[in-house]
């Protein structure tokens, strides 16, 4: 028989493969001619591309904020031992600046901090993470609305819709062994002081005051005043306020009128309403879903595990075209669409909401559309997108930016002098895009820990000097764990774009192209968003971040490629753009050809285990029983 070797064996796997771009109104139909000589397509390329929401809040191969060495693992989900680990030795004295705090006689709590943090996010945990890094024996005091620590809001729309009742149980109670129980949470209760022992902690720490909310801020006097009447003063004050969802006045004026129809409403932001929904979910037979967006989608897809197990009927309402429009090409937007669709998702597009009542006979709510017809269900959930919690700057006399909204801060993410603000919050200048505001995860965990470090600059130190947001923050979509993409800069579907995209050869015999219809683009790919003759946006479609899959072994980072490109301000002409997409590996064939080379290397290191054992067993066998020992196989 002929002996094929290993390297003819990869050339024959890859020797069919194209990839093309779809023709649309802006895409201009080239194709990629790959200049390694292979070509060829396999099962592989339909394999699931999803990971853990953790593994997606932060690129692996940027320096984390408190100081240690890039691990993989997200600024604010490193555990004690691990940032402890990578702390400097406490060199300050105990009584300096940032360890002063001042109880109240009167209530025996906090009255004067060092470092306050309004908000218990993503954001300001990142702060309090990057504070205690710069200043080892800081005392870091945290206001928040909520009765739970610091935790990811994504798996709240996503991933919690299809775990077990007692996995969710678990996963949701902030007690116990975190890494064991939970990844939802940042840390246990147990991990944070008590407010009323702040004072007592000798190495400093971090405390969370929970279930409270700042209702007043004066600048002049560095000082803020609690619901609770409570008021503190502080050395430095990050506003890490997040956001809340935007409402719907058609609904306001509804639920105003009617309590049945403000009962049967819902909106999503946190983990009770998580439960809520998911209770009334379980509980209704129909459920409207207003919103085409990330959240809409999300969880009018996530609804439908509901409907696996009751029969749930979910209709989503939008007004845009398709789904996720604001931000995809119209090819994906109708790819998208199709997709929530097949998941038992009826749809309804191009539609507003211009009436809601209180269906007294049916004991529904009745919504009315644009186009005239109604639409009945037993609940309503609005999900149109969320709006920044400014409500501090009106006391504060600060300033909002009336485009996107947000406290508006300089480079630093200072808005005035030892006030800062970070996440969802804040609306900062983007030196290659221009001024911001975003809502993601990635950017929240960013943006706090530079705020953190510039909230604990020391001059005099140089390892302690303030720095300037830089980072290009990625966010991503994941629908159903089967349809996803992540992205990097400005995703704007008013912007020109330029997609690539990895298919199958051609099932006729001439090799003409294929179709390109929406069906399509479930293979990997990726979109070069384009204004004034440069890219400032880039999504990958179904395309891990990693560029190749192994837990122990560090992968480049597609997304942190992604920023690079936007860093070099790379020209779109269409030559430019084939290279770039090439180098974004949309075939996988990096990461096939690291799995055969890593099976490869396997099986010689077995073969010569087996050898060795052989040339043992040969060696001592026979002269102590005098049989003769069998060759093993290689």
């Amino acid at each position: 028989s002929t002996h094929v070797t290993y390297e003819q064996q990869l050339k024959q796997k890859h020797s069919q493969r194209r990839i093309v771009t779809p023709i649309d109104r802006f895409d201009n139909g080239g194709e990629i001619k790959r200049t390694d000589g292979l070509t060829a397509a396999d099962a592989g390329d339909s394999r699931s591309l999803q990971k853990s929401a953790l593994t997606r809040s932060a690129p692996a191969a940027l320096p984390l904020a408190a100081g240690g060495a890039a691990t993989g693992k997200s600024t604010a989900q490193r555990t004690v031992a691990e940032q402890q680990a990578t702390l400097p030795a406490p060199a300050a004295p105990a009584d300096s600046p940032g360890s002063v705090v001042t109880m109240s006689d009167r209530t025996g709590l906090p009255s004067r901090v060092p470092y306050l943090i309004i908000g218990s996010g993503f954001a300001g945990m990142a702060a309090a993470r990057a504070i205690r890094a710069s200043d080892p024996l800081s005392k870091v005091l945290m206001i928040g609305d909520e009765p739970y620590p610091p935790y990811l809001r994504p798996p709240l729309s996503k991933e919690l819709w299809r775990r077990k009742d007692d996995r969710v149980k678990a996963m949701l109670s902030p007690l116990g062994d975190m890494r064991r129980n939970s990844w939802l949470f940042v840390e246990p209760d147990s991990f944070f002081i008590e407010p009323r022992r702040l004072h007592l902690a000798d190495t400093g720490g971090v405390s969370l005051w929970k279930g409270r909310r700042v209702i007043a801020l004066d600048i002049a006097d560095k000082r803020v005043t609690l619901d609770s009447g409570d008021r503190i003063e502080y050395g430095k004050c990050l506003l890490a306020t997040g956001g809340r969802p935007r409402t719907l006045p058609v609904f306001d004026a509804a639920a105003a009128q009617s309590p049945e129809v403000a009962a049967r409403t819902a909106y999503f932001r946190n983990i009770d309403d998580f439960q809520s929904l998911r209770n009334k979910a379980n509980q209704a037979k129909s459920v409207i879903v207003i919103g085409g967006g990330f959240l809409g989608c999300e969880l009018a897809v996530s609804l439908t595990e509901v409907a696996k197990k009751t029969g749930l009927e979910v209709h989503q309402v939008f007004k845009e075209s398709g789904t996720l429009a604001h931000v995809l090409p119209p090819h994906l937007s109708e790819h998208t669409s199709k997709f929530i669709a097949q998941s038992g998702v009826a749809q309804y597009p191009g539609e507003r909401v211009t009436s809601v009542d209180w269906d007294s006979a049916a004991g529904q709510v009745k919504v009315g559309l644009s186009s005239g017809r109604s639409l009945s269900a037993d609940l309503c959930l609005v999900a149109v997108g969320i709006e920044a919690n400014t409500q501090l700057a009106e006391s504060a006399g600060l300033e909002i930016d009336p485009g996107d909204g947000g406290f508006l801060v300089n480079a630093e993410l200072e808005a005035r002098a030892d006030l800062y603000a970070a996440g969802d919050a804040c609306s900062y200048y983007d030196v290659l895009l221009g001024r911001r505001r975003v809502e993601h995860v990635n950017h929240a965990e960013e943006s706090g820990a530079v705020a953190g470090r510039n909230m604990a600059s020391d001059p005099a130190d140089p390892d302690r000097k303030r720095s300037t947001y830089q980072h290009q923050s990625s966010f991503w979509c994941n629908l159903a764990n089967t349809l996803a993409w992540d992205a990097v800069g400005l995703v704007d579907s008013r912007l020109e774009t330029q997609s690539f995209f990895a298919m199958p050869p051609p099932a006729s015999d001439d090799g003409a192209a294929g179709s390109d219809t929406a069906e399509d683009y479930q293979y990997p790919g990726v979109v070069f968003y384009l204004k004034a003759g440069r890219v400032v946006g880039i999504l990958l479609w179904n395309l891990p971040d990693e560029i190749f899959q192994d837990k122990k072994a560090f992968a480049p980072s597609r997304l942190n490629l992604a920023r690079k490109v936007l860093a070099e301000r790379q020209l779109a002409d269409p030559a430019a753009l084939q290279a770039l997409a090439r180098e974004f590996d949309v075939y996988q064939t990096v990461d096939d050809d690291y799995q055969d080379l890593k099976k490869y290397m396997e099986t010689k290191e077995r073969q010569q285990q087996q050898a060795e054992a052989s040339a043992t067993a040969n060696s001592s066998g026979p002269a102590a029983t005098g049989v003769a020992s069998a060759p093993v196989p290689a």
